[in-house]
């Protein structure tokens, strides 16, 4: 009886000292640092791959940007055509300072000298219900009001075929291109 009592805390004092990883040894299973390493290289094949589909996700993105882009410019050159619609360029308006559009088009209503005039016309559009954009041309100290300010040809054309049918809408209402 003795002899199993010394053999059994034998037995828990080796085990306490070595731990799981000799049983896991003598079993043989992987130990800690075995678990460890396995682990890091899991997670690092699994960052790899997400690594891999972002980059995939970007090309495809880009892509379809790029197609975005030519059917928009197919769609607009159809438009300005049919509706005689005037575009400008904004490499044509050096004065426009580009920082300020962080659009792609914008129907432009006005072209106002003094700047309190401009304002007051972006007060009467907004209250009619439109979202004004107000752009400085700093050549001949003009001030462009316009509508509709958005990289989607589609909806600036809804855009200027809505705004057509207002009463304060010139007739010479055009559409800011940005390059």
């Amino acid at each position: 009886m003795r002899r199993i009592t010394v053999l059994t805390a034998c037995a828990a004092l080796l085990l306490g000292v070595t731990g799981c990883d000799f049983l896991r040894t003598v079993a043989g299973r992987p130990t800690s640092a075995e678990l460890a390493v396995k682990r890091e290289a899991v997670a690092a094949e699994e960052a790899r791959s997400q690594a891999a589909l972002a980059r995939e996700r970007a090309i495809q993105d880009s892509l379809a940007a790029l197609e975005r882009h030519r059917s928009d410019s197919a769609a607009a050159e159809v438009f300005f055509r049919e509706a005689k619609v005037s575009r400008i360029h904004s490499s044509a308006l050096p004065g426009v300072r580009q920082e300020e559009a962080s659009f792609r088009y914008c129907v432009v209503l006005a072209g106002l000298s003094q700047p309190e005039n401009a304002a007051h016309f972006a007060e009467k559009l907004k209250a009619a219900g439109y979202d004004p954009v107000v752009m400085k041309y700093t050549r001949g100290r003009s001030t462009l009001v316009g509508i509709g300010a958005t990289d989607d040809f589609g909806a600036v054309r809804a855009s200027y075929e809505k705004v057509r049918q207002e009463p304060f809408c010139p007739r010479d209402a055009w559409i800011f291109i940005k390059d």
